[in-house]
């Protein structure tokens, strides 16, 4: 079995069994969300990089689970905010459950990541996840602010690395802490790498994906307004109070096909590998060639998937 595969498995074993609420309502939202399936990249990075370290992964294992429970919290909580109908190929929690109990499921499992935070880990790991999850927050809200606007790339990548790269960062971070480095903010600093790459490569795909790889309709993001680097890469070329028009009404079928014809994709996926290239490269000073290859996979399939 691959390392990859075996990470993934042991994560899914533990997911619903630290759930836990006496709730039978929050059970079935959680179980809902979580067994709708993903990539666990978060929590599979955090395993990964406590054992390419010589770390033990099973002495970092709740805490990885406590990263996807974030992340599972960030989802329910954005479904509601976006009104999205579709995650990962079916009908979205807050379509099947309400808005009501998807946030207060997403509260829940925020907490339930810091109650296991506080007791298989330790302060730093704490500060760590606390930090992310305040940037993650903030991220949305600037992203919020952000829609039907024309915006820059610095802005963008301060958007994306609150809303997308902090968690990364902090699943690198915390793997590196539990297998005792002390240099973990170097590996906090390759997870946010890791995480712009992903989410370059998820704007990517809101523009040439295929809603069945998808799992959700192609162009939502861009419909919903939002201004991101495939269409920051080739705004030189296209009149900006016609997209901001545009953007403001959700008339943007040829904004994508502009987009698209000029490069704005091929330019997205460019910078999304010059950040894996970027990570894999610390990786290897950091840990040497044989160790990050436990990593390596992983970290290149963000740039090498199609959902």
């Amino acid at each position: 079995m691959h390392v990859v595969d075996y990470a993934v498995r042991l994560l899914e074993e533990e997911l619903l069994r630290h759930l836990e609420p006496e709730v039978k309502a929050i059970l079935e939202v959680g179980s809902y969300i979580i067994s709708s399936g993903g990539k666990r990249m978060r929590p599979v990075l955090s395993l990964l990089t406590c054992k390419a370290l010589g770390g033990d992964e099973r002495k970092v294992l709740p805490l990885a689970v406590g990263i996807e429970y974030i992340h599972v919290a960030s989802l329910l909580h954005d479904d509601v905010v976006d009104g999205a109908d579709r995650r990962r190929g079916r009908l979205s929690a807050n379509l099947v459950f309400g808005n009501d109990l998807c946030v207060l499921t997403g509260d829940y499992m925020y907490a339930k990541a810091l109650w296991l935070y506080s007791r298989y880990g330790d302060i730093k790991s704490i500060e760590i996840v606390s930090r992310a999850v305040m940037d993650m927050a903030q991220g949305q809200v600037l992203e919020l602010k952000s829609i039907g606007d024309i915006i820059d790339q610095e802005t963008y990548f301060s958007i994306i690395d609150r809303k997308t790269g902090v968690l990364f960062g902090a699943s690198m971070a915390v793997g590196a802490l539990m297998a005792g480095r002390e240099d973990y903010e170097r590996f906090y600093q390759m997870g946010l790498k890791v995480g712009r790459a992903f989410q370059l490569v998820d704007d990517a795909l809101d523009y040439s994906g295929s809603e069945e790889k998808l799992g959700k309709p192609v162009g939502n993001d861009l419909r919903e307004g939002k201004c991101t680097y495939p269409l920051i890469s080739v705004m030189e070329n296209l009149d900006t109070e016609a997209v901001k028009s545009s953007l403001r009404n959700s008339d943007t079928a040829w904004i994508r096909e502009k987009v698209i014809q000029l490069g704005g994709v091929k330019k997205t996926y460019q910078m999304a590998r010059m950040y894996i290239e970027e990570a894999l490269k610390e990786l290897r000073q950091l840990m040497g060639e044989n160790n990050a290859k436990v990593l390596e996979t992983l970290v290149l399939s963000v740039i090498e998937r199609e959902r």
